[in-house]
């Protein structure tokens, strides 16, 4: 059974790897890091926060299909727009830090 706090519907699968962040209505990039994902959406964690609503660019910096990630990479796109569901400050660093969950959407054919 799902936690009351729990939305997702698809597996989530942890992965850590850099990330490039694109605000598409500020033309501006930000460094992140991927904490994980599912076939809907990701985590990651910055230190910019994100207001719900905006729509990002996301891109993997360093993506390898056949590497590390063996397992852990299904649904996991190698870049993507995406919507800003939550953010929410992590208060256990000294320095201020941000975790991010966005929704991807949906592919156009």
């Amino acid at each position: 059974m799902k936690g009351l706090d729990e939305k997702r519907v698809d597996k989530r699968r942890s992965y850590r790897v850099p990330i490039e962040i694109s605000y598409i209505s500020r033309g501006k990039n930000v460094s992140a890091q991927l904490l994980n994902h599912c076939e809907g959406g990701m985590c990651f964690e910055s230190h910019f926060s994100f207001h719900p609503g905006e729509t990002l660019n996301v891109r993997i910096k360093e993506f390898h299909p056949r590497g590390p990630c063996v397992g852990l990479c299904e649904g996991l796109r190698s870049i993507t727009l995406a919507e800003v569901k939550w953010c929410s400050e992590v208060s256990d660093t000294d320095t201020s830090n941000y975790r991010v969950g966005i929704k991807f959407y949906a592919p156009v054919y």
